[in-house]
């Protein structure tokens, strides 16, 4: 994991969703000193659909941060083939080193 842009992260980010909020049963949820705030937005036609999905961290106390994580996934007909997927993470307040940081030390949490 090097930056918050590569699939490093996001495979850490993924894991860390998994574990402080077990089957995506809440969309607030707080565990390690962070804050979550979890939405999903969908629209489906006939001939494409999309979900949107956000996550906001809030760390406060010091070092504070938020970080604004976005999935997006598209996709022809119902259902159908994947047109586009993508996913970004972008720090709305605080060091992206903190954040980053924070990450790192979960990572270190889950073991090998």
């Amino acid at each position: 994991m090097k930056t918050l842009a590569d699939n490093a992260f996001f495979l850490v980010f993924e894991e860390v969703i998994r574990r402080d909020n077990p089957n995506r049963a809440s969309d607030f949820w707080s565990a390690a000193g962070v804050s979550w705030h979890h939405s999903k937005h969908s629209f489906e036609a006939e001939r494409y659909g999309f979900v949107l999905e956000t996550y906001e961290a809030v760390r406060t106390g010091k070092p504070g941060w938020t970080l604004l994580v976005v999935k997006e996934h598209w996709w022809a007909g119902k259902h159908g083939d994947v047109l586009r997927s993508a996913q970004w993470a972008k720090p709305l307040a605080g060091k992206r080193q903190a954040i980053f940081n924070w990450f790192k030390q979960r990572q270190k949490e889950f073991g090998p």
